[in-house]
This record gives C-alpha cells, sequence and structure tokens, in this order.
C-alpha cells in the first residue's frame, strides 16, 4: 500500500493503517535512536514515544516524506533524551555485548559494532546526527538539512566534519582500532 493511501486511511481513522506504518518504519527509527542515544532500553522507549506522538497527531500529518517525519519526531525526542538526562559518554565494553544483537559467531562484526559506537559517541549530537542520518538511514542531505532546520551545506559540512573526525580517531589508534 501507498504511503499516501496510508496517511488517508489514518486520517479516515483506521486503526490498521496506523499498525502498517509502524510495522513499516519501526525498524528504522529504532535504529536511528540506537545510534543517537547508544541504549537498547532507551532507544526502545523512544521508538515506542515517537509512534504514539505519530498517531496521535498523525490526522494534521500533510508532508511528503513519512519516513523523514517520524525520525524527526524521533530526533527530537533524542535531543530531550539528553537535555533531561545529562547523559554522560561512558565507553561500551565487553560486558555490554549480550546487549547487542547476536550476530552468530562473528565476534569480529561484533567488535566493530562496539568500536563505531564508542567512535559515535565521540562526536558531537549535531554531528553525530548527521552522519547517522546520511550513512545508515540513506537520507540526502536536502533531507536532513530540513529534519534539522539548517541549511544544505551546513549539513555538508557537518558530514565532512563528522567523516574527517572519525578518520582522525581511527588513526589515532595504534593497532588500528
Amino acid at each position: 500500500m501507498k504511503e499516501s493511501e496510508l496517511i488517508r486511511k489514518l486520517h479516515n481513522g483506521d486503526k490498521e493503517a496506523a499498525g502498517l506504518i509502524i510495522e513499516r518504519y519501526y525498524a528504522d527509527i529504532y535504529r536511528f535512536c540506537l545510534y543517537m542515544v547508544q541504549s537498547e532500553e532507551d532507544a526502545y522507549d523512544i521508538t515506542q514515544e515517537s509512534f504514539l506522538k505519530f498517531i496521535k497527531y498523525g490526522t494534521s500529518y500533510h508532508h511528503q516524506n513519512l519516513k523523514g517525519y517520524l525520525l524527526m519526531i524521533a530526533r527530537n525526542l533524542c535531543f530531550d533524551y539528553f537535555r533531561d538526562k545529562k547523559v554522560t559518554e561512558t565507553s561500551v565494553g565487553w560486558e555490554e555485548l549480550d546487549k547487542i544483537p547476536k550476530l552468530g559467531n562473528q565476534i569480529k562484526e561484533t567488535e566493530d559494532i562496539i568500536y563505531l559506537q564508542n567512535l559515535l559517541k565521540a562526536l558531537s549530537p549535531d554531528i553525530r546526527e548527521v552522519v547517522v542520518l546520511r550513512m545508515y538511514e540513506e537520507m540526502k542531505f536536502k533531507d536532513i538539512a530540513g529534519m534539522m532546520g539548517c541549511s544544505v551545506s551546513t549539513a555538508k559540512s557537518r558530514f565532512r566534519l563528522g567523516i574527517s573526525q572519525l578518520k582522525r580517531m581511527m588513526e589515532g589508534c595504534d593497532d588500528g582500532r
């Protein structure tokens, strides 16, 4: 079913349409929240709250890009999380392995995920957000800029700065890690 048809049904009070929207976009919104807040439990809560807000105010939705709109709701809730919780930066250690989705016996992939999470934590929230939206959500800079309320050149600049910082951090480690 097309996105516009789902929205029309949602506007008409069809609860099944809301379920289909959640089913279609849940994984993307959760993944974004997880990369932003670095906590599965908090990412789950923020994802749930994002969809609750969307359903509550969904009848007033009139945008072109539903995924972008849902990501914007999640983004705002992530920033509320940082503001409210005053999250402290900590490293993910081996004891956190159980919280990462099982990837079979591929320890190398798990180590890479932990390594990347720690690198992303070192970036400022604005820069981290652009990198995550561009690399993991594969959003266009125009859409990222609109979501963040900045110019396209600012979004591109933040992305380049983030990639540059990540490269420097990677080069600063002795064994490439």
